[in-house]
């Protein structure tokens, strides 16, 4: 059980409600009460038939009047506040008082009370009974505790309805005769309006410490805080990131735990999720929030999504009732498992891509998206890698760790391996198995140098130019020179030379055998003629054994010598020819003999495929290049390794290079990332399938997939309900009669329908939303819930919440301890406020102390956040996240400072002189009138430190309607945002469009500022404070007579403190974000730069790459970093947010920057409205450039990309 101190303690502070209870202890209080002891008999009469009755009519003497229409005020104000902010119902009309102080008890108690009704109405106000006369609970429980005697009220109560009096004597002398001699009673005639509550005393009634499971966890240990949890397949109805998604999951799951909200993160939607999960899974809850305009904002977005009734609320109840049963009635089924296998459909497109992108291969542990980002680093550089060279697949995974590599690598490079390139030396890699061989290669080249290759080319070249044959390219065409010379002697030898004139063609076939593939179809006599013609072209005494063969041959050299010669003449043979086919064959076997030992990974030709002049540079290389053959034994021997671990094409790019040591790394990581890119997509090339617009589309089916599911899912939840529903009515008819009936009547109240329909009461109400202070009135004590949600939990605490504790079995409770705190309320206006005495813990604080907390910090206002970056920092550590608008981007101000620079001092120096001066007063006037005018449709709420200067202005505001009457209508408007001005200490989660914040202190009579500043400097200013700023939806006005400057050093306290700041947030620019930009997006944004657009990647940390162009402002978004926990975020909920928040959202995938980035930036340059062709163009003129097209005027370096950019290439090409 728990504890009986904590019963005392409960008890305790459920009396200290109110701060006082004027129905226990009530004292005259002119202040804030309206007597109607004395009220006009015309008036009063009017009043008790409970007609409307001005008070004007009431109180009828001028100075009384002014004093009651004060009070009224008053009143009016508290009871507002209270209603609003606590869900209570205060203004009272109290008749008769009872005093137990004769008998030695301190009770003054009033009697009777009538729930009143007050209407401003210009000047004056307009007072009805606003309902039946009942029994102050108070005096009943105080007669009982005192003496014992058991009040029938309803004796009582029809004892003051058989007079038209409101307090007749027969009521004051039934309370006398009940008491006798055992109570000393001093009973007398009152008549007062003010504000009263009755809350206490239900509350009480309600406590009977009876504990449960849940109570007894609260006053426990505190648990390790929250596990992870696993989120299942959720149904949700309202839009929900991942963390909404885990708070749903661990409500289902039975967890209770709290939640913290901070400002714009979602609190609403996430709460409507989890009330609809858990009705879903026919569990019933109980909201409880002090804030009616908390429990409405639910009840609304239910409506809005078709769930209208679900939750209903005790001041509304028929009409909620109502509501849930139409739903009921009207809800379909729907086709839930084809939409939900849709956005599974849509899923598994997306993973496809994203995982053929993301996933680890598994030999080489890497995925392509990360060698994208490795490749793109490495070209971004300011050397970047320039080897093209590839490392084969089969050695990769060998060098992951490159260490081993990189050291062999510089083993070279200090022998002096790539010193030389191919280019430089023809020795390049030369191979040798002794340093013998060496000297004979030297030795043999210096003489194919120096003797042999200009002696053969002398000759060769008078034989060509002799023939007239076109001059040799290569050493194999000196080879078929030679031969054909060779062949023309032989033919001429047996032939004669009339041979090369005549067509041979019929000879050949004449000639050729009967079988085989040369046959023909010629005639027996054609060929023999032909054979005895073919004889006579040979010379006496010859025979050829094979003339088809040797005819054959003619014939070839005959086209030869047509083809090399170039003027037409007869084949002939230039005379010693026989002496150079000696030279020539004794070259070749030198050059093939030094071949062997020339670098054999080489892509030359071979020395005898080579150019002459290129042979004739070779030659000389190979027998001057001495010097690279120095320490060859030592360079084969590493080079040898090099090639076994597959290093050895990068080992030649090295060389060819000529890369420095430093630079060797770099150049071994490009191989490596460039060939594990080819390896992986050899592997697994499914990413190549996808292009940018298929990859588009399926986010775009997804996105479309998920609302579907979303929309679904508020149907789903109907339908369950009206299954409920339908089989209860058929289950209980009698009582679904008696309900009819009821609600027939057009009121009904938890109570009434619980009472009228029992078993169909959790039905027709699964959830039910009050206030935690109506709790006890409201549901009975038997009445049990699952479920316990508690809204704006820091702002009460867990005595008050206890009769909602009582009745559940599970608690999660939401709120915000930097804007809230369970101050409570004082219950009655005096001249000086009475503050609670002790601090008492948020049942919020309590709850994350004992099960831990999830919290809310992803902004989703469309909107920003005006001052966000100031909000963040002083009340939230930098835990929100927050993304800017387009509008913040393109300079527009969500926050001004209005300077009031004339009569900005105090007249006298009395204390209290520089509170609300008139100058700041007019000011604030003016601007509130103005924003009436040229902004009506925007809500508006003025708020100030000083107590006195919001009475001002609201009074101020009051007498200028009087001369501008056609504004007044925008004062009544906006619903839950109408206008409001307040001290910001009774500022309670209110949100408007516009806030503005009138200090409401100015100088002195010296022009000094003092360092008081009322309620900010309060100790609970910065929570005042922090609740102003989070309340504005749009843009913050400050009025100050002073700025940060004229500001005192010390001396400042609490919010005050923070006001510095906050004077100076108008002259603060946005600090650049310092982030290291993608190199792939980093070169994209030179594009675009020069394509005309505005680029910057340090505007936000959480956008990587802005680009505008007029009005348009696009984020550019790359695939391989999408913000989110979970695919709704990544694709739907954050393209949604930015879309909302003015921004064109555009996505760039990775392959599709990777290999045409020119594609992507004239894509992003036409969405932006762009005019660029699609034709190739210089990116600009080098020539003629003014000066905005400078690299200066750009603020790029001197060294920037521009000749890269001209070529139009990828980085990573190299």
């Amino acid at each position: 059980m728990a504890a009986l101190e904590n019963w005392t303690k409960w008890q305790e502070e459920i009396r200290a409600i109110g701060v006082t209870n004027p129905l226990t202890n009530f004292e005259t209080n002119s202040f804030g009460q309206i007597d109607l002891e004395r009220s006009h008999p015309g008036g009063f009469s009017q009043f008790v038939t409970g007609r409307q009755t001005l008070l004007s009519n009431l109180v009828r003497d001028p100075l009384a009047f002014s004093r009651a229409l004060s009070a009224a005020r008053r009143i009016k104000t508290k009871s507002d506040r209270i209603s609003s902010n606590f869900g209570i119902e205060t203004i009272h009309l109290v008749g008769g008082l009872a005093n137990f102080e004769a008998d030695g008890f301190d009770f003054n108690i009033p009697i009777l009370l009538w729930p009143v009704s007050l209407v401003r109405k210009t000047d004056d106000y307009e007072i009805a009974l606003d309902g039946e006369p009942r029994v102050n609970p108070a005096l009943v429980e105080a007669l009982d505790s005192c003496y014992g005697i058991k009040l029938n009220e309803a004796d009582l109560l029809a004892r003051q309805n058989e007079s038209s009096d409101l307090v007749p004597v027969t009521v004051l002398n039934y309370l006398a005769n009940l008491g006798g001699t055992t109570a000393n009673l001093d009973l007398k005639r009152i008549l007062v309006i003010s504000n009263f509550t009755t809350i206490v005393s239900e509350l009480l009634a309600d406590f009977d410490k009876r504990s449960n499971p849940l109570i007894e966890q609260l006053v426990g240990e505190p648990s390790d805080g929250l596990a992870d949890i696993d989120v299942p397949e959720l149904n949700l109805v309202v839009d929900a990131d991942a963390t909404q998604m885990r708070i749903v999951s661990r409500a289902l799951a039975g967890q209770s735990f709290a939640v913290e909200t901070l400002p714009g993160c979602g609190y609403t939607q996430t709460v409507v999720n989890v009330i609809a999960g858990l009705v879903h899974n026919s569990k019933r809850v109980l909201v409880v929030a002090p804030r009616r305009q908390t429990l409405n904002e639910i009840a609304d977005r239910f409506s809005a999504i078709g769930l209208a009734g679900l939750a209903v609320r005790a001041d509304s109840t028929w009409v909620d009732v109502v509501a849930g049963i139409s739903r009921n009635e009207k809800a379909q089924p729907d086709n839930v498992d084809s939409v939900r296998n849709e956005r599974i459909a849509a899923e598994k497109e997306i993973d496809k891509y994203f995982d053929a992108l993301n996933t680890t291969d598994p030999e080489l542990g890497v995925s392509i998206a990360r060698v994208l980002r490795e490749l793109s680093t490495l070209s971004a550089l300011t050397r970047p890698a320039l080897t093209s060279a590839r490392i084969p697949s089969e050695k990769l995974l060998a060098h992951v760790d490159r260490a081993t590599a990189l050291e062999r690598l510089n083993q070279a490079f200090e022998l002096g391996e790539f010193k030389y390139g191919p280019q430089d030396t023809a020795w390049y890699q030369a191979v040798f198995e002794s340093p013998a061989e060496v000297e004979k290669a030297l030795a043999v080249s210096k003489n194919l140098h120096e003797e042999l290759f200009p002696k053969l080319a002398s000759q060769l070249g008078e034989f060509t130019a002799k023939v007239n044959f076109k001059s040799a390219v290569t050493v194999e065409d000196w080879g078929t020179y030679l031969r054909l010379f060779v062949g023309i002697r032989d033919t001429l030898d047996r032939f004669v030379a009339d041979v090369f004139d005549r067509p041979l063609t019929e000879l050949i076939a004449a000639t050729a055998p009967r079988k085989g593939a040369d046959r023909n179809q010629m005639s027996g006599g054609n060929r023999r003629r032909l054979k005895k013609l073919a004889k006579e072209y040979l010379r006496a005494g010859m025979h050829v054994a094979d003339m088809h063969g040797a005819l054959k041959d003619i014939q070839q050299q005959r086209e030869q010598w047509q083809r090399y010669c170039a003027i037409p003449s007869a084949p002939q043979v230039p005379s010693g020819i026989n002496e150079v086919l000696v030279a020539y064959q004794a070259f070749v076997e030198d050059l093939e003999r030094i071949q062997l030992h020339l670098d054999p990974e080489s892509d030359e030709p071979s020395l005898i495929k080579l150019p002459l002049n290129s042979l004739k540079l070779k030659l000389r290389s190979l027998a001057n290049d001495t010097d690279t053959l120095e320490n060859l034994g030592d360079r084969s021997l590493v080079m040898s390794k090099i090639r076994e671990a597959g290093l050895g094409p990068l080992a030649r790019d090295l060389g060819k290079l000529h890369t420095a040591r430093e630079h060797i790394a770099l150049e071994l990581d490009q191989a490596w990332w460039q060939s594990a890119l080819e390896s992986v997509i050899a592997r697994d090339g499914s990413v190549l399938g996808y292009t940018a617009h298929q990859i588009e589309a399926n986010e775009l089916r997804f996105r479309a997939a998920y609302e579907g599911q979303i929309a679904i899912g508020a149907k789903t939840v109907a339908h369950e309900l009206s299954m409920r529903w339908k089989s209860a009515l058929t289950a209980v008819p009698a009582e679904a009669s008696v309900l009819k009936d009821l609600l027939r009547t057009r009121h009904a109240s938890f109570e009434q329908v619980a009472s009228a329909s029992p078993t169909l009461w959790p039905v027709v109400a699964p959830a039910v939303l009050v206030s935690p202070f109506q709790v006890a009135a409201e549901l009975s004590k038997d009445e049990s819930f699952d479920v316990i949600l508690v809204l704006d939990a820091a702002g009460t605490t867990l005595a008050e919440n206890l009769p909602g504790l009582k009745r559940a079995a599970q608690v999660i409770a939401f709120g915000d301890d930097a804007i809230a705190a369970p101050t409570g309320f004082e219950i009655e206006s005096r001249p000086t406020p009475i503050v609670r005495e002790q601090e008492v813990e948020s049942i919020f604080n309590h709850v994350r102390r004992i099960f831990g907390a999830e919290v809310l910090r992803k902004s989703y206002r469309s909107t920003s956040q005006a001052l966000g970056e100031l909000i963040n920092r002083e009340f939230y550590q930098n835990r929100i996240q927050f993304l800017p608008t387009a509008a913040e981007y393109q300079g527009e101000k969500n926050f001004t400072l209005e300077l009031v620079t004339e009569d900005n001092r105090a007249k006298t120096t009395i204390e209290g002189a520089t509170e609300s001066l008139d100058s700041e007063l007019n000011h604030v006037v003016e601007l509130i009138f103005n924003h009436a005018l040229w902004h009506p449709q925007q809500s508006l709420l003025v708020a100030s430190a000083s107590k006195v200067h919001a009475d001002r202005i609201r009074s101020a505001v009051h007498e200028g309607l009087k001369s501008r009457s056609s504004l007044a209508p925008f004062f009544d408007l906006h619903g839950r945002e109408k206008f409001e001005v307040t001290p910001i200490a009774e500022l309670t989660h209110r949100l408007a469009d516009r806030v503005v914040f009138s200090l409401g202190f100015g100088r002195t009579s010296h022009g000094a500022v003092l360092s008081n500043f009322g309620q900010l400097s309060e100790p609970d200013g910065r929570r005042y404070l922090a609740n102003l700023l989070v309340s504005a939806r749009e843009q913050i006005t400050v009025v100050s007579c002073f700025d940060a400057e004229d500001m005192p050093t010390d001396r400042l306290a609490n919010g005050a403190l923070i006001l510095k700041d906050l004077l100076l947030a108008t002259n603060v620019s946005r600090e650049p974000a310092s982030h290291a930009l993608d190199p792939m997006l980093s070169d994209l944004s030179l594009r675009l730069k020069k394509l005309g657009a505005r680029v910057d990647d340090s505007f936000s940390r959480e956008l990587p790459l802005v680009v505008s162009y007029a009005k348009n402002s696009a984020v550019i978004e790359p695939d391989w970093s999408i913000p989110g926990q979970s695919r709704t975020e990544k694709f739907r909920i954050r393209p949604g947010l930015l879309t909302s928040m003015g921004w064109k959202y555009i996505r760039v995938y990775s392959f599709e920057l990777f290999s045409d980035p020119q594609a992507v930036a004239l894509r992003i340059a036409e969405h932006l409205g762009l005019q660029v062709s699609k034709r190739p163009l210089p990116l600009f003129d080098a020539n003629d450039q003014a000066f905005e097209d400078t690299d200066a005027a750009w603020g790029d370096r001197g060294d920037s990309n521009d000749s890269r950019l001209r070529q139009d290439k990828p980085p990573h090409w190299g």
